[in-house]
């Protein structure tokens, strides 16, 4: 009995992990543009909130939205909202 040694196994199955591989990078992606619209969101509001507690004693509350920029499609229409209270001594 004689043993046929396998050749071009490893090329299917790297053929086969390139699309699993193309999708998990584009979903990290999004995962760091969601994160940059939050980053973004928590600086507009930071911003506002200090303009708008100028008087002594006042109780600020402002909100932003940002929307998150669309790498996977069926993902449109995403937005990150951040809300702060700022209350001046």
């Amino acid at each position: 009995m004689t043993r046929r040694p396998h050749r071009g196994q490893a090329a299917v199955e790297v053929i086969a992990a390139v699309p699993l591989l193309i999708v998990a990078a584009l979903l990290a992606w999004q995962l760091v543009a969601v994160l940059g619209a939050a980053q973004e969101a928590q600086r507009r509001v930071r911003a506002d909130a200090i303009r708008a507690a100028g008087t002594p004693g006042a109780t600020a509350t402002t909100s932003a939205t940002v929307a998150v920029p669309v790498v996977l499609p069926g993902m449109g229409g995403l937005q990150v909202t951040a809300r702060a209270a700022v209350r001046t001594p």
